[in-house]
């Protein structure tokens, strides 16, 4: 039987490492990793001397103390032992999406320049990138003796104590070359303990990470705050929905993190038998909108409350969530906020808090313009109820334009995830010769389901107001997005004027 234990708070931990050694000896034996890809379990303490072997391994390697470490990582063993021996290390992590092309990958490290970089075998690094000097070394996580560390981790070496960024998060890059968001330890646990005083975390608690770690969402709320917390996380290396209600039933997680797209793809199966998951208490939504008919869906078909949380890199995740019953959950709005200050200053949500970050990496200038007396300006669009509660309703750069008449993506979208045919739907202004811009619809059909654009048009004109109507509705396979699961609306055009040149 495993430990009951006190959940730390970011207050009585100063760094991660310290964390580790609490839970070394208060609870050496409680689980911290379930792996289902190798169905074997990983302790606390053998997590602790598998990371103080890699950390003497990668010294012994560089031959110095580190400064700048990536990752190119899928979820497992060795993301998890990558990343928090780096954190744990002071050095700055950069992680980076496995799934990348190359030419991203070195948009990431000329700008970075990391010493060394761990990655799987499927990413040995091309030679070029030595060549110009942005890494100088690479290790295969996978090929390293895992045990040879555990044997390694008593081997004492002087360091001097490293200054500077924790976390180096490179924003999914829009448009141009991504940014490097610049992110402290006291950012990363301030924000770990915001997540778990919103979600009410216990040590009964077991989380399900479904999202990636080299992702603000995956790494902050379902790694750091269950390390802060003291449980066990179930860490599959990405989310199948074949595989998800089995690892539910055999490891029985109390908790899950995900974004829109795994909810609709939930939703789209038939209802599991309720004590497949009846450990599960809540889940929790952010990284994209969810669509109110999504959460009235998922709250309905396996009645748990299913929480739409908001959170952006440069807050270092969450910065508002919806309260667990009995407090007020409110559908359309992303919840109040924990831990951080929230205000709306002409339409614009401002963000203030010890989880802010302090700058963009090498773009001064853009840093000087973001941050106000502490105060981050997000770009995101919304307005507070006279409860404190937030909601969302586009991006500064997202409106379209049409005729002087400024629209919001997000709300059309929700209108069209009203109808039961469509699994998830982007909206993204296209260009117009008489209106500047004109709204389109790309929509992705449930597996089975059909329905006709003229149908589509007709329920548009029943809710929306005729200028937002799309003019333009496209069926498509699947919708671009980002690594945080975001769409990209860009994209979206380029998809429109790639069919015109198809079809003219």
């Amino acid at each position: 039987m495993e430990n009951v234990h006190p959940i730390m708070t970011a207050s009585c931990c100063s760094t991660i490492a310290n964390i580790f050694e609490k839970r070394a000896v208060q609870t050496p034996e409680q689980t911290f990793l379930h792996l289902p890809q190798t169905e074997c379990s990983v302790s606390y303490s053998k997590f602790d001397r598998l990371s103080a072997g890699l950390d003497n391994e990668l010294l012994r390697i560089a031959g110095h103390p580190l400064s700048c470490i990536g990752t190119l990582l899928p979820n497992g063993i060795e993301a998890a032992l990558a990343i928090l021996t780096v954190l744990r290390s002071k050095a700055t992590l950069v992680p980076m999406n496995p799934r990348l092309t190359w030419r991203e990958i070195g948009n990431i490290l000329e700008q970075s320049s990391p010493e060394l970089i761990l990655l799987s075998p499927a990413h040995a690094l091309i030679e070029s990138f030595v060549e110009k000097g942005w890494v100088q070394h690479q290790v295969s996580l996978p090929e390293t003796d895992l045990v040879a560390l555990v044997q390694g981790s008593t081997i004492e070496q002087s360091r001097p104590e490293l200054s500077g960024a924790s976390l180096l998060l490179f924003t999914s890059g829009t448009t141009g070359k991504p940014k490097g968001v610049i992110l402290s330890e006291n950012n990363l646990l301030a924000n770990a303990g915001y997540v778990n005083q919103a979600h009410e975390i216990t040590s009964s608690d077991i989380a399900l990470c479904l999202l990636p770690l080299y992702h603000i969402n995956g790494l902050v709320v379902t790694l750091l705050a269950p390390l802060l917390a003291g449980i066990p996380v179930v860490m599959p290396e990405r989310f199948s929905i074949d595989k998800f209600w089995s690892l539910i039933a055999r490891y029985k997680p109390t908790w899950f993190s995900a974004v829109p797209t795994i909810f609709s793809k939930i939703l789209s199966e038939p209802q599991p038998e309720k004590d497949l998951y009846a450990s599960l208490r809540f889940a929790r939504s952010a990284s994209a909108s969810l669509p109110e008919a999504v959460l009235q869906q998922f709250e309905a078909r396996f009645a748990l409350p299913l929480i739409e949380a908001y959170g952006i890199s440069e807050a270092a995740c969450q910065v508002c969530s919806n309260p667990l019953p009995p407090g007020i959950h409110k559908p359309g709005s992303v919840g109040v906020p924990y831990g951080n200050e929230v205000k709306v200053v002409d339409s614009e949500v401002w963000v203030r808090g010890p989880n802010v970050f302090s700058g963009y990496l090498d773009r001064p200038q853009e840093s000087t313009d973001a941050l106000l007396d502490g105060w981050f300006r997000t770009g995101d669009l919304g307005w507070m109820d006279t409860d404190g509660y937030l909601y969302l309703t586009g991006r500064k750069k997202e409106l379209i334009n049409r005729a002087g008449e400024k629209i919001a993506p997000r709300e059309i979208e929700e209108v069209l995830h009203e109808l039961p045919q469509i699994e998830s739907a982007g909206v993204a202004g296209i260009p117009s010769s008489i209106y500047g811009e004109e709204v389109a619809a790309f929509l992705v059909l449930r597996p089975g389901n059909s329905i006709s654009v003229e149908d589509v048009s007709i329920y548009c004109r029943k809710k929306l107001a005729d200028f937002k109507v799309p003019r333009t509705i496209l069926f498509v396979e699947e919708l671009p997005k980002g690594p945080s699961g975001k769409v990209q609306r860009r994209l979206l055009t380029e998809l429109y004027l790639r069919t015109m040149e198809i079809t003219s």
